[in-house]
């Protein structure tokens, strides 16, 4: 009886807190967003202190680290690392101070990293950064909730045929693409990685979820919606994102994809689903759903838990903060990415745009690729509305931007590089841009949107 409480009780919860919407102060979000606007309006300078501790640990454990060795393995693991990820966790670890405490800021050369829009974006009271440092921290506690106790053996099992045939990839990635959509897509990319490291997925598998559902969450879609004028007709503009990926990601299960074989992480046993003559499909996966629920001791999924945080607080964020800050400065303040996306202007003179308006959208349709917002703040000031939905949808279906998502695709184990990152986003960029002008222009007939 205490293993089906366990089921039912803690894997709803899981369901509840990361996958259903709650209207509090007026506003409709998942739980996991009202906690991190809690986090934001009440206690955030404690936090900020919190995280500058962290990023000092980070910084002065990876220089020690360097010339000592632990006897322990888990700190080894932990603070050593290759000389990349050396130079990056250090790099990363020093920037987030630096805008943290506005270090250097009387000098010229500081300017550049702690101008709003670069390092100023990244960290601080509204960066990037400080979402994640609270995302990661309560989502990946409360993460064994969805993944530990059987609601994905249920889901997976009832859904695996459907999703089998349209996506080639177990019914369990489901749970992974919910959480993605309707909470944030790097919660999405650790979950399907550690679901890989369970044996859940084989690496194809992990690879055509993680580079096809794990999009950025509802929320953010909602406020890059707001800021474009399109808050009216956000359900058309989620509706686009959800549609075209999708689409993508039945086209990516169907790629040859040889570097990422059907091989599981280190020789673990394939989770397979093979229902008994005797029992029903909704037997099977509840009956498989309690059996997982008994398996798992709840001590032990949370400290695997607070393990998982303090790896991505000393591997991950450092990173993400180094990336993010030189690409946001490369896109600030050089004429890079008007270099690179100008075969593009013609491209878009072509299917219907006017020149100005095109000269907008071709660097704002590559700028995603440093970070996921700045599209929008590249193309906020076109007068088409076309236009902004456009490149305002291309921003979430290109799903890489290394601020965010592409570093943390580059450090899980499913086994993808920097370039494997470029080729994902080119890919997805490719295909996404058809689909959108079909799109586009079927709203635009429609009245819906205007050029």
């Amino acid at each position: 009886m205490i293993n089906k409480l366990k089921f039912i009780f803690l894997s709803l919860f899981g369901f509840v807190f990361f996958l259903v919407p709650f209207t509090i102060g007026g506003e409709s979000k998942i739980m996991l967003s009202h906690i991190i606007d809690f986090v934001k309006n009440n206690i955030l300078d404690e936090f900020l202190a919190f995280t500058a501790a962290s990023a000092w640990i980070v910084l002065i454990g990876t220089v020690v680290f360097m010339f000592y060795t632990s006897k322990s393995k888990t700190i080894n693991n932990m603070f050593k690392a290759s000389p990349l990820n050396v130079v990056l966790r250090i790099t990363g670890s020093f920037l987030y101070l630096m805008v943290l405490n506005n270090w250097f800021a009387s000098y010229d050369f500081a300017s550049v990293i702690l101008d709003p829009n670069t390092g100023g974006l990244m960290a601080g009271e509204g960066g990037l950064l400080t979402t994640l440092y609270i995302t990661f921290f309560v989502g990946i506690l409360a993460l064994p909730l969805l993944t530990h106790f059987g609601i994905v053996e249920f889901i997976g099992i009832l859904l695996g045929p459907v999703v089998e045939k349209l996506f080639r990839v177990p019914g369990y990635s489901m749970i992974d693409a919910i959480a993605s959509f309707v909470g944030d897509g790097t919660i999405g990319i650790v979950v399907t990685d550690k679901q890989y490291q369970r044996g859940y997925y084989n690496k194809r598998e992990a690879y055509i979820i993680a580079t096809s559902f794990s999009v950025v969450g509802i929320a953010f879609a909602a406020a890059v919606a707001d800021e474009l004028g399109f808050g009216s007709i956000f359900p058309v503009f989620y509706g686009s994102i959800l549609l075209v990926t999708l689409i993508i990601a039945f086209i990516t299960a169907r790629l040859p994809l040889k570097k990422f074989e059907p091989e599981y992480y280190e020789g673990k046993t394939p989770k397979t689903v093979e229902v008994p003559e005797d029992e029903t499909v909704v037997e099977y996966a509840y009956d498989s759903a309690v059996e997982q629920a008994k398996d798992t001791k709840v001590l032990d999924a949370f400290i695997e838990a607070i393990k998982n945080i303090i790896h991505i607080y000393i591997g991950f964020l450092p990173i993400i903060m180094a990336v993010g800050t030189i690409s946001l400065i490369i896109a600030e303040f050089t004429p890079f990415f008007d270099i690179i996306s100008a075969p593009l202007v013609p491209l878009y003179e072509f299917i219907g745009y006017s020149t100005d308006v095109a000269a907008q959208m071709a660097p704002a349709s590559l700028a995603g690729f440093a970070d996921m917002y700045l599209p929008a703040l590249f193309i906020s000031g076109a007068e088409s509305e076309a236009a902004r939905f456009f490149i305002g949808v291309l921003a979430f279906t290109q799903l890489v931007f290394m601020s965010e998502t592409g570093m943390i695709l580059v450090e899980t184990k499913i086994g993808l590089n920097f370039w494997d990152v470029i080729k994902v986003f080119l890919f997805r960029t490719i295909l996404s841009i058809p689909l959108l002008y079909i799109i586009t222009n079927i709203l635009v007939a429609m009245n819906v949107l205007s050029f």
